[in-house]
């Protein structure tokens, strides 16, 4: 975990850097940025607030052997070993970025190279090093005074409530990669950003194992459980999945598959023989395709969990354009609440709902 309470900004660079793609230009500073104690302020909530919403830990792609290949990671080693150098490095890292602005939809925009002291991560206080890029500009009115009255003119800037793409390399971990978070708030260009200008990979901690699975969850629910039964099973598996997750603090496949098993009453016939067997043979088949291990054990991420249960798919879509949301957080009452039967007299399956006031 990342604390930010004692962060100092202690250095900046700013450059411009253009699309390669339409052959504009950059602008490169020749100093670094005088910071001020009213800009400093407004420039850390800029930079930092986005970063603290980023719960996944990334690292430079590579091994500890072939580091000085990645330029990011060579980079970020010589600065954190001269801190002087950040003027220097930032001008490799706008060339690095701009090589890799080669699509028409990429934006120019402004490039800051920040120096950072004061980072604690896991009981450890690190430097850090913190690249960002501001895309969009905001119009607004400045108004002035004129001679005898106020005049008011429209001018575009950067509006410091949004980063538009960011990411902080943490002196942690270096012989691993570094440790790095990123944001992207314009992802029109999925690649390039995280990929192609960071060259990042996923640390295979507990955040990533759990949304991982979670993941795996949501794709096994509506492409195995929804080929053989009906909506309401998918997205009971998907409840029992998720309240797995809430009461263990320890992932274990096998003690999982036990507690998500669904009923096999509203299965297909040909599904039900030996139906708990066939079910975790499926779902361990599944697992393989994701290159997930059939037996794995990790801690649970209370945040990366959080996050992913908003993705799933909770919805039962009724062919009478009726919809029903079930609450993931609340795993009992959509097995206590909500029932599924058939009319004979109307021909049609129904879900009955029980609850005691509406909110």
């Amino acid at each position: 975990m990342i604390k930010y309470s004692e962060i100092q900004l202690d250095q900046l660079a700013i450059h411009r850097v253009g699309n390669k793609n339409r052959a504009e230009k950059n602008f490169v500073s020749e100093s670094l940025f005088t910071l001020s104690e009213e800009m400093t302020e407004d420039l850390m909530k800029y930079f930092i607030k986005p970063l603290k919403r980023s719960h996944d830990y990334y690292r430079f792609k590579g091994e500890e052997a072939n580091y000085d290949t990645h330029p990011l990671h060579r980079a970020a080693s010589t600065v954190f070993s001269d801190p002087t150098a950040l003027l220097a490095e930032s001008e490799n890292i706008l060339n690095h970025l701009y090589s890799q602005s080669n699509h028409p939809k990429i934006k120019s925009g402004e490039l800051f190279v920040a120096y950072f002291n004061g980072i604690l991560i896991e009981d450890e206080l690190v430097a850090g090093i913190g690249i960002f890029k501001s895309e969009q500009k905001s119009s607004f009115f400045d108004v002035s005074e004129g001679h005898n009255q106020l005049v008011m003119s429209k001018k575009e800037g950067i509006l410091i409530e949004k980063l538009d793409k960011g990411c902080l390399i943490l002196n942690y971990e270096g012989h691993d990669g570094y440790r790095v978070v990123s944001v992207d708030n314009n992802n029109y260009e999925a690649n390039y950003w995280l990929y192609d200008f960071l060259d990042l990979d996923y640390v295979r901690d507990e955040s990533f194992h759990t949304r991982s699975y979670m993941q795996l969850c949501n794709d096994f629910s509506e492409q195995v459980i929804g080929e053989a039964a009906t909506k309401n099973e998918q997205v009971q598996f998907l409840n029992n999945s998720v309240d797995y997750f809430n009461k263990n603090e320890v992932f274990d496949t096998d003690s999982f598959l036990e507690a998500v098993i669904p009923a096999k009453d509203d299965f297909e016939e040909s599904y039900k023989e030996n139906f708990e067997e066939k079910f975790k043979d499926e779902f361990r088949n599944f697992q393989k395709d994701y290159n997930v291990p059939a037996t794995q054990n990790f801690s649970i991420s209370n945040a990366a969990l959080k996050s992913e249960s908003k993705k799933l798919n909770n919805l039962i879509k009724l062919d009478t354009r009726i919809q029903i949301k079930l609450d993931f957080n609340n795993p009992e009452g959509c097995r206590d609440f909500l029932e599924k039967g058939y009319d004979e007299s109307k021909g049609m399956s129904y879900y009955k709902v029980y609850f005691n006031e509406e909110s």
